[in-house]
């Protein structure tokens, strides 16, 4: 069951029309998406370079880029380590150039997931001490790495720690910390990502050298990371976001660009999906199932041959890893069964054949499907590994610090964990968590924000476009979504090479027509319509014949071209009956 709610800010719409030139529909968006200041309408509608935040703003960040120019004139040899998925790539990548253009002897390792494990550990110190290395600066990790901050001062190691994850209870040991979420760091925009934090420290160690660059740069990767990390995409990250994939779309980066060309994709309409869920999983792929350092080298390319054997190797990576995802999530499902016939609140699932790689990308499509938490593990050596993924009204970190008696180790935060536990406990975990479990029926229902009702005729190519405008859409800046009551539907029809989605022909209370298409799962929605309306009123439909169904629809509008016929058509993202 789901729930929809309409939002339907109130504010000063007609000032806002006024000052900007926009619909009403616009004015409302940006009222329902927290914007009524005229300077802040400004930077969301029209972000510049300008509106990017002095690096100078964040703590430690000037100490810290002195110390590597100190480090960098006494001729030390510095590692950058990163991590595996796009951020830690995409700062490594960057503070990897910045400290060679800088005249650096530097270089850089990322941990492989699986024998490594997440971040720096005193292994990877132990190995830089050998490998005569002075000075180890992180990006995108090390907040938590108190072991291996240790390990570093006991052999003589400088360590520098750049991160924007959360600070925990004890801080390493380091000669400078740069992460805007530290208490007493006063940073305007604290949620940006590791790679962003990356290209500050940049675009200091620039400044400060007197090198003729600055962080633009490095734009186009620091829009990657931001998208793909989730980070809430308004202030400075919609800036970053919203002018790093304009510059995507013409980058001079040899490997982005051949990954541009392996994937097919339109540069002219490329946007956030392209990123965040063609271009990012390839990089991910690399760190999931091989090693990110095939990425980091499709970056690195210096020549259109190379970066394209790359990409497509990095493509391939991707292809495969779907294929072990979707065979994965089909296991799942066939073991958990029905929604209905599911009584535990949070799902605690073993999928024995597993890649330890993949258990968060099935937690994501087990806890969607079901809506509710789930945790999925897998056996590692003599221990399970488990990745949770939880919903709003359940904070995973807090439950499963109630239930740690289990747990070897874990970590994470409200709405994702890793988790590692012992095998015989992995029952006793179960019922534990579902026996401290306060979820009500009304927590596990998908809630739907609309921004408003509106009647599908009032869009015109114009307003579509405005709407478009509020893109790249994300983690604190979601797709407008909009709602029409009383649809009479015309006929329903099946498309898709499966067959496994709809259009339908509505008439709305204006006796509007037009098309709609519905990119769920076809059998489901029949399946609802069936039992509300019957199967003879559903036969009619796809037949084109008259019936009585009727609906109430979540879309977006989209304008589609069709050979030289453009129209705008009725994206459906939910039904109400």
């Amino acid at each position: 069951m789901d729930r929809w709610t309409i939002c339907n800010k109130t504010a000063d719409f007609e000032s806002i029309k006024s000052e900007f030139g926009v619909s009403d529909i616009m004015a409302r968006l940006l009222v329902n998406r927290g914007l009524t200041d005229h300077e802040t309408i400004r930077t969301f509608i029209s972000p510049s370079k300008e509106d990017l935040h002095s690096p100078h703003l964040l703590m430690n960040m000037d100490g810290a880029a002195e110390l590597l120019l100190q480090k960098i004139e006494e001729g030390r040899r510095i590692r950058v380590v990163g991590d595996y998925d796009v951020d830690g790539i995409m700062a490594t990548y960057i503070l990897n150039d910045a400290l060679n253009l800088s005249g650096a002897d530097a270089d850089w390792y990322i941990p492989h997931r699986i024998r490594d494990g997440y971040g720096l550990n005193e292994e990877i110190i132990r190995k830089a001490a050998e490998d005569g290395v002075d000075t180890v600066v992180t990006c995108d990790n090390g907040i938590a790495a108190v072991a291996a901050s240790l390990e570093a001062e006991r052999l003589g190691l400088t360590l520098i720690v750049t991160d924007h994850h959360e600070i925990p209870g004890v801080l390493p040991h380091a000669a400078f910390i740069v992460d805007p979420k530290q208490e007493e760091d006063t940073y305007p925009c604290p949620e940006i990502c590791g790679a962003v934090v990356a290209a500050k420290l940049a675009q200091v160690l620039f400044e400060k050298k007197g090198i003729d660059a600055d962080i633009m740069r490095y734009i186009e990767f620091m829009a990657m990371a931001t998208i793909c990390d989730v980070v809430p995409l308004y202030g400075e990250n919609r800036v970053i976001a919203k002018i790093g994939t304009e510059a995507l779309k013409t980058t001079s980066n040899p490997g982005l660009s051949a990954l541009l060309d392996e994937t097919a994709i339109d540069r002219d309409t490329l946007g956030e999906y392209h990123i965040g869920f063609i271009l990012g999983p390839c990089f991910n792929a690399t760190g999931r199932i091989d090693d990110a350092g095939l990425a980091f080298s499709l970056l690195s390319a210096k020549s259109a041959e190379e970066a394209a054997a790359i990409a497509h190797e990095c493509r391939e990576l991707n292809d495969e890893r779907k294929i072990m995802t979707l065979e994965q999530e089909n296991v799942a499902v066939e073991l958990l069964g029905p929604a209905g016939d599911i009584k535990d609140k949070v799902i605690v699932l073993e999928l024995p054949d597993c890649h330890e790689s993949i258990l968060g990308i099935i937690a994501v499509r087990i806890k969607e499907r079901y809506n509710r938490p789930a945790i999925i593990v897998t056996a590692s050596g003599e221990a399970y590994k488990g990745s949770a993924r939880s919903i709003p009204a359940y904070n995973m970190f807090e439950e499963l610090t109630k239930c740690q008696r289990y747990l070897v180790r874990f970590g994470g935060h409200p709405m994702a964990a890793g988790l590692t536990l012992e095998k015989d406990k992995l029952e006793e975990f179960r019922q534990a968590l579902n026996e401290a479990c306060t979820l009500t029926e009304a927590d596990m229902c998908r809630k739907i924000l609309i921004d408003m009702e509106v009647s599908f005729n009032l869009f015109t190519e114009d307003v579509v476009n405005e709407i478009e405008g509020l893109a790249p859409f994300g983690a604190g800046n979601a797709s407008p979504l909009f709602a029409e009551r009383g649809l009479k539907c015309r006929s329903i029809k099946y498309i898709g090479k499966e067959n496994n989605f709809l259009r339908f022909r509505l008439i709305n209370s204006f006796g509007h027509e037009f098309t709609a298409t519905c990119f769920s799962d076809a059998g489901s929605i029949i399946s609802q319509l069936t039992d509300k309306y019957g199967k003879e009123e559903i036969d009619r439909a796809l037949t084109g014949g008259t019936n009585h169904i009727s609906l109430t629809v979540a879309y977006v509008p989209k304008i589609n071209v069709y050979r030289d016929t453009r129209d705008i058509q009725m994206n459906i993202k939910n039904i109400k009956l």
